[in-house]
């Protein structure tokens, strides 16, 4: 599918790149330039609807600031994943992720990329209304904005709880900035009043790399999921994510009729994509996949590429035996033939692992990791409708929900029969580890079932000693540029 930000970005990102002199601000880390001014940029809808594309860069770069930091937010601490290479090489910075004793110091641990990303839409939300544009392009401007910002305040609430909570775009390096920590309770509402903005503006369906509907759908039903589960927000948010989930009119028509084809670098924003971050070989390329591909050097000649991808760096992960058992624990379940294969095609005839999901392409013997960063598919969504329906007590109805990835994953859409609460929830957790394997997504699962205590052996034993272990430690740094800043409880 040809998109729109596809046309656009690449001149985007020269632009933002020529503004990118500017220095960081102090505590947030937010990226100032003098020259990006309302004095000289905010006059013509091109400057507002460039700005509006810029959001995605600094998105991207965000997602890939480290080449595994989306997963080590949202899945490397799951407890089914250790090092790479036969089981040997992970980082000093890795493996404080992997066993969730991650210090101060810890590269994984900053947050400057996010909040440059909030300051962009503050930006935006900031000028364009005065800006005096026509009615769709203001909507467009300002319904991308708040579905950023929502997403990104949504992400570090969730990384790292309290947190500065900045709602003004900066633009000058000589401004000071030293906000403390807003409690969590008042980011989450500023998320929840930035989707129902969203909501107002946003109305074109044309382009799955902006906000759509959709989009702003799936994230109020992963925001309210959280706040229902996470925050003891009540029943009504149990009812908000159903709402959110029944305005994407779920179908099986929704779904690839084969899960590779999802993501298949030649149908990028296929029919099940809802909301992806672009790449391309022209601009941005190593997605969250790139640290899973192996080093040739321990690949017989025959199989680089064909079929095992293989990169310029280093496989930094790889599954656990307990994962790779799940993965493929049914000879019948048509993805693991994508998400995990075993053959003797190492080095000497060694046996090793890989995954070719969201691995990109080959082209003449080269491989391109061009996969999208996707942030939210219909695969999904059958997933959280599921989850929502085992909290309402309707059980069977969880299992119906299922039906569709279950019918496209075994071939049968009765393959969960069992609707005892207890059959159900597993289902629901064995079917989203299997079916969201590497896409950042499974660690939020688990901690909404409470059932991160029985993958991770690491967390559970520092349940006691350490009332934040779900959340992340904040810098060293960020604290030493912001006297207002202290440490989360139970991080050093």
């Amino acid at each position: 599918m040809k998109t729109k930000f596809g046309k656009t970005i690449a001149g985007v990102a020269l632009l933002f790149c020529a503004y990118g002199a500017g220095g960081c601000h102090g505590d947030l880390d937010i990226m100032q330039d003098n020259k990006l001014s309302a004095s000289n940029m905010w006059k013509e809808e091109s400057d507002a609807t460039s700005a509006t594309y810029g959001l995605y860069v600094y998105l991207r770069s965000a997602l890939k600031s480290m080449n595994d930091i989306y997963l080590c937010w949202g899945e490397l601490r799951n407890g089914l994943w250790g090092p790479g290479t036969h089981n040997t090489l992970n980082g000093v910075d890795q493996s404080q992720v992997r066993t969730s004793t991650m210090s101060s110091v810890n590269e994984y641990a900053d947050w400057t990329a996010l909040y440059t990303t909030v300051n962009q839409a503050n930006l935006v939300i900031r000028h364009v209304p005065a800006m005096g544009l026509k009615e769709k392009p203001r909507a467009f401007c300002l319904g991308n904005a708040h579905f950023i910002r929502a997403y990104c305040f949504f992400q570090i609430a969730r990384i790292w709880g309290d947190a500065p909570l900045p709602l003004w775009g900066y633009e000058s390096t000589d401004t000071e900035l030293f906000l403390g920590r807003t409690p969590v309770s008042e980011v989450l509402m500023r998320v929840e009043r930035d989707i129902a903005d969203a909501e107002r503006y946003v109305a074109d369906t044309s382009d799955k790399t902006v906000a759509t509907p959709a989009a702003v759908a799936m994230l109020k039903a992963d925001y309210a999921l959280w706040m229902y589960r996470m925050q003891a927000g009540g029943e009504a948010y149990l009812a908000m994510a159903q709402e959110a989930l029944g305005e994407l009119g779920l179908s099986d028509a929704l779904l690839e009729p084969a899960y590779a084809d999802i993501f298949s670098s030649s149908n990028k924003c296929g029919r099940e994509v809802i909301f992806a971050v672009h790449q391309d070989v022209s601009e941005a390329l190593n997605g969250p996949a790139y640290y899973l591909g192996w080093n040739e050097s321990y690949v017989e000649a025959a199989y680089r590429n064909n079929p095992v991808p293989t990169t310029g760096g280093n496989q930094w992960w790889w599954y656990t035996d307990t994962y790779r058992a799940l993965l493929q624990a049914d000879p019948a379940d048509t993805r693991a033939a994508l998400t995990c294969r075993t053959a003797d095609y190492g080095t000497g005839g060694r046996r090793i692992g890989w995954t070719e999901k969201l691995m990109g392409r080959v082209d003449n013997g080269t491989r391109i990791f061009d996969s999208d960063f996707i942030l939210y598919r219909y695969g999904e969504a059958f997933l959280m409708a599921a989850e929502a329906r085992y909290y309402g007590k309707d059980y069977a109805g969880a299992l119906e929900a299922l039906a569709p990835l279950a019918a496209r994953a075994y071939g049968r859409k009765d393959y969960y029969t069992d609707t005892s609460p207890e059959a159900v929830l597993q289902a629901i957790v064995d079917e989203y580890l299997r079916e969201m394997v590497g896409e950042g997504r499974t660690w939020w699962m688990l901690l909404r079932t409470d059932k991160i205590w029985e993958y991770s052996a690491d967390i559970a034993a520092q349940r006691d000693k350490n009332p934040n272990i779900l959340l992340w430690p904040i810098t060293q740094a960020a604290m030493s540029r912001n006297y207002n800043l202290t440490q989360t409880e139970g991080w050093y």
